[in-house]
């Protein structure tokens, strides 16, 4: 199953309108309705508001397990005794293809002016 598909699924699950997913990504219903019928990407930031929106986490938006890694020993740093979630490889790989397009938009901007 797809991201777009997913998250569909999801928010049908749970009951809650496009119209209030839109809202609380600051969009119209109609171009949230374009992100969740694969017409247009979702992009990292709309993920976590999703994630938030849903009440539910970025791994399974995805379909992934993470990995949660145990810091017992820590002494000190800013983890102190807890734990932390890395981040599913999609959403960065997502976010690095985003970072790489915004150099390629601001590099074409430039040869323009």
């Amino acid at each position: 199953m797809k991201l777009h598909e997913r998250i569909k699924a999801i928010r049908e699950d749970k009951s809650i309108s496009q119209e209030a997913v839109a809202f609380a990504l600051g969009m119209s219903q109609s171009q949230y309705s374009r992100r969740e019928n694969g017409e247009v990407k979702f992009n990292a930031d709309e993920i976590i508001d999703l994630s938030k929106k849903l009440e539910t986490k970025i791994s399974d938006l995805y379909g992934e397990e993470t990995t949660t890694l145990y810091n017992h020993n820590q002494k000190g740093g800013n983890f102190g005794v807890g734990y932390y979630v890395m981040m599913p490889e999609k959403l960065i790989e997502q976010y690095e293809k985003r970072l790489q397009e915004k150099d390629e938009m601001i590099a074409l901007l430039k040869m323009k002016i």
